[in-house]
């Protein structure tokens, strides 16, 4: 028999996981003096005590299934505690940074939905909430996330985002599932976590933000977009939005380019080839040469030399089916007139090809279709470029997260920090370029108007979130700010701005030697605030952080 934890002691009864026992006293219970006493007794204690306390009134059938106390460097055994295994396997839980009570809680979303959620409220408080998002199509609370942001003082929530693990087969005909991974679980992790905040330190929150990629980044955007009363200041990294745009795309390039029994496919051999060629005539247009595209947007290659000749005596080269395929895959992806996809980020083929690969592996793509499109379990998914169209027309609760009038947001003072890797492998930049574009339009405003509330970085040599051959540490995650400083933590960086106004000119990131803090910093670059792109005006070879300067037009900015 496990260890029962502090609410089930409280309780009377074991808890087991995937089984809500509800507590003797229901949390719907206030002791009206609680917040009077809490400030008097020990915080090991007013944790403990928690769940007897607590008053949600609003969601009359939440169930608190873990209160605890926990000490700073604790660690906890998920698989212990029947967390998904294939959430263990895609997400990590590091040591807790600080003493924390973490709370966890099943909260109903519907007759049918409900997320598992946890709010962890560390002992020294800073008076600031945050929420994490989630990643993929996962149901898997973002462990990682909410032990960094407590290490600034942040009351942080996440959730399940109402299913376990990281396949969409949780969705098949159950729309209130998938209308809580679309919006729902997210909004009701923010407003049950911001009442248990208020309760438990006895006072509300000053200001509250949102920290999240990938995904994470999409339901910030959803948030800022259908929800601006939600946050003061928001990280949305790398953000999935067009999210049915993004697949439908990898549907059309699975059902060719990355088919093997396509006579378009290109292997992963031509797929590093075309990288090495994309990148010899693209990266010296920023000033040197250092194996990173400062503005892959600029990138327009000439791959026409790729291309098998007649008397072609390459021992490599492109058929001309392979080569009119990639030439496609650069352009946009229509549908109906109009544009859903801005095609691939010229200097990233060879990493997207094994970021697709990824979604084939994990069937991302294939289950998608079956139990969310299609939604027919027994369909024999084979992608097809209608599989891809079918796609683009699904967009279950406006999933796709592509509103580009935020005007409400910008009216109540909330400011977003939009970031993207230029080279991600998984969900390639031309979307965010594009929404950035659109959302300039729609307000009818200057980049130097959108500056007051909406500032977008792009940061080159960035794969999906992390990782690759640029400066891409800039405190988006654990174990990624090279300091305490705003200007290298981009989640510094929104307080610093929402709470004194002080707005990011710039993100600084980081490369390490082999991607290891532990070995020493290779160099640091400034990333520049779209849309400016980095220009290299020094005299070595690219890693002296004061050689680059910031660029518009030709002109520099600072």
């Amino acid at each position: 028999m496990k260890h029962a934890s502090s609410v089930e002691q409280l309780c009377g009864r074991l808890w087991t996981p995937h089984v809500v026992i509800k507590c003797a006293q229901p949390i719907s219970h206030l002791n009206e003096d609680y917040n009077a006493s809490a400030r008097e007794s020990s915080f090991p204690s007013r944790c403990a005590s928690l769940p007897q306390n607590l008053n949600l009134k609003d969601y009359p059938g939440a169930t608190v299934t873990i209160a605890k106390y926990l000490p700073a460097n604790s660690t906890i055994d998920h698989a212990a505690e029947g967390r998904n295994a294939t959430c263990i396997a895609m997400f990590d839980a590091p040591p807790l940074p600080v003493n924390i009570c973490r709370l966890q809680l099943r909260v109903p979303t519907s007759h049918s939905s409900g997320v598992i959620m946890e709010a962890w409220l560390p002992e020294n408080w800073s008076g600031r909430f945050l929420s994490t998002g989630n990643g993929g199509l996962a149901g898997c609370i973002q462990y990682s996330d909410i032990a960094y942001a407590t290490k600034y003082g942040f009351a942080a929530v996440g959730t399940d985002n109402g299913h376990p693990g990281t396949s969409p087969g949780a969705f098949y005909h159950q729309p209130e599932v998938l209308r809580d991974f679309v919006w729902r679980a997210l909004y009701t992790g923010v407003v049950v976590g911001k009442e248990i905040t208020r309760q438990f330190y006895g006072k509300r929150h000053a200001k509250s933000y949102y920290f999240g990629c990938s995904t994470g980044g999409r339901q910030g955007f959803k948030a800022v977009q259908d929800h601006p009363e939600l946050f003061d200041g928001v990280v949305a990294g790398a953000p999935a939005i067009e999210f049915t745009g993004t697949l439908g795309w990898a549907t059309a390039m699975m059902a060719t380019l990355w088919n093997p029994a396509s006579e378009e496919y290109l292997s992963e051999q031509d797929w590093q080839q075309v990288t090495k060629e994309v990148v010899r005539q693209c990266d010296g247009k920023d000033g040197v040469k250092d194996g990173i595209i400062e503005a892959v947007q600029n990138c327009k290659p000439d791959l026409l030399n790729l291309k098998c000749r007649v008397d072609n005596q390459s021992e490599w080269c492109l058929s001309e089916v392979k080569f009119e395929g990639l030439k496609r895959v650069y352009g946009p992806l229509v549908d109906q007139g109009m544009i859903r996809y801005p095609g691939l980020t010229p200097g990233a083929e060879a990493a997207t090809q094994a970021g697709w690969k990824l979604f084939r592996d994990l069937n991302t793509i294939s289950e998608w279709i079956r139990f969310v499109v299609k939604e027919d379990e027994h369909y024999n998914v084979v992608p097809t470029t209608q599989d891809a169209v079918d796609i683009l027309r699904t967009n279950p609760f406006n999933i796709r997260t592509f509103e580009t009038d935020i005007s409400k947001f910008r009216k109540r003072g909330g400011k977003v920090l939009h970031w993207h890797g230029q080279v991600d492998e998984l969900l390639p930049i031309g979307t965010s370029d594009r929404y950035y574009d659109l959302v300039a339009q729609t307000l009818k405003a200057s980049p130097n108007e959108l500056d007051s509330f909406y500032r977008y970085f792009r940061i080159s040599g960035m794969n999906h979130c992390a990782g690759g051959p640029g400066g891409w540490a800039i405190g988006q995650a654990w174990g990624t700010s090279a300091s305490d400083h705003p200007n290298d933590n981009v989640l510094l960086s929104i307080v610093d701005w929402v709470e004194k106004g002080k707005a990011p000119g710039f993100i600084r990131g980081t490369k390490w030697l082999n991607d290891d803090p532990a070995q020493g910093v290779v160099f640091t670059r400034k990333h520049c605030k779209y849309p400016d792109v980095n220009r290299y005006f020094g005299t070595g070879n690219g890693t002296d952080e004061d050689g680059w300067r910031c660029v518009r037009n030709g002109h520099g900015t600072h």
